[in-house]
């Protein structure tokens, strides 16, 4: 995470300090920002930037979601913030800084005595596609992510019409405890914001935000790569915030009080690969690359799901009971703030995830490759304007 000072909004670079970016085919690469419109669009005399990025995530490989083998592991993830702004992060509570790296070590064994109640979750045998759509209502403080299989109608006699007919099973995932060999992300953080200003400041996603391959990935695994990377999510949830002097413990057990709020990006929102493309026609969905076609996620647990429902075009009626569109947010909404963080101490929530349910998702194969994610956020002082 990296904050700095800044007259007006620019793009921010956030650099891996081991692997290098690159566009690529396939991909929506690094997402433009409009910076003449946020210009425009917010009036303030400071810009705080706060950049989340992961350096490498290794996608080994992967075919239809629910049942993909990815051992998608991260070499690096750091988060940085400027002191001088009044800034600062912790993953307990704590012990703030300027910086923090995120690993297995510091989100899960390095907090067992300062942080012994968390629920952090860690990927360290890999990523597996999930299907969420946040949290339930403003007093869940974590998303209800969904994990499953897929699975063939095997027996002919018995299912004459589905029979080879794939189906899902959905399980929902408990995240009472903390987990390193979990199929996803998630990990609390604590922002402590020292502004003085007795008005809110705005958090706005950067148009530094984007997902991108390693520099030297060639292009068959680029391509083969491309129905993962279209199917990256970001989730964040903010929980609560509460005075400068408040006891650590109090902080790190914040909940919700009807009051959480949550949003989730999609970097590649009109990006197709030609594969996905071939695979949403087989289903009767005419696709091609530039369309956005809404993702409707898993919502409950449930057995013998139709594979294809929750994806418009299909003829299948929605099974509204297990899916629901997943409301996202894109570049397009880059002027728009996302939360709002008092002078005080903010509880928050991480996620990295693929999305099973996002159509570039539906069925895909990956020899593995490296990738690059940046998260970038930015804080505004408006209210001194």
């Amino acid at each position: 995470m990296t904050v700095q000072n800044k007259k007006t909004r620019t793009k921010t670079k956030t650099k891996s300090p081991t692997y290098k970016k690159t566009k690529s085919k396939g991909t929506k690469g690094k997402i433009k920002g409009k910076t003449e419109r946020f210009k425009k669009t917010i009036k303030s005399n400071m810009l705080i930037i706060i950049s989340f990025f992961t350096g490498v995530l290794l996608i080994i490989a992967s075919y239809a979601w629910f049942s993909a083998s990815l051992n998608v592991k991260i070499r690096f993830f750091d988060l940085t913030v400027s002191s001088d702004n009044g800034l600062f992060i912790s993953l307990d509570a704590i012990d703030y800084s300027d910086s923090i790296e995120i690993s297995v070590n510091s989100v899960i064994s390095d907090l067992k005595k300062t942080y012994p109640n968390h629920t952090n979750q860690w990927s360290i045998s890999g990523l597996w596609p999930v299907s969420t759509n946040g949290i339930r209502n403003s007093n869940s403080d974590k998303f209800d992510i969904y994990i499953g299989e897929m699975n063939r109608y095997r027996d002919r006699e018995k299912h004459k019409e589905k029979f080879n007919k794939r189906y899902i099973n959905t399980i929902l995932v408990s995240e009472d405890e903390p987990n390193a060999f979990s199929s996803y992300i998630a990990f609390d953080f604590f922002l402590k914001n020292i502004s003085g200003s007795p008005k809110n400041d705005n958090l706005y996603l950067d148009e530094g935000t984007f997902v991108d391959y390693d520099e030297e990935l060639p292009d068959e695994i680029k391509e083969s790569m491309s129905g993962i990377m279209n199917s990256i999510r970001f989730g964040f949830v903010k929980m609560a915030s509460v005075s400068l002097k408040e006891d650590p413990k109090v902080v790190q057990n914040l909940k919700c009080n009807n009051q959480c709020e949550m949003f989730i990006y999609e970097p590649n929102y009109r990006t197709h690969s030609e594969e996905s493309i071939s695979k949403a026609g087989e289903l009767g969905i005419t696709l091609a690359d530039g369309d956005y076609l809404p993702t409707y996620a898993v919502i409950a647990e449930g057995k013998y799901l139709e594979h294809a429902n929750g994806h418009e075009g299909t003829g299948i009626p929605l099974d509204t009971e297990h899916f629901a569109l997943q409301k996202t947010i894109n570049d397009t909404d880059f002027e728009k703030p996302v939360f709002s963080i008092p002078n005080g101490i903010t509880k928050m929530r991480a996620y990295v995830w693929i999305e099973g349910q996002d159509i570039d998702s539906l069925e895909t194969y990956s020899k593995g490759a490296a990738i690059y994610v940046a998260i970038n956020f930015i804080k505004d002082l408006a209210g001194y304007e």
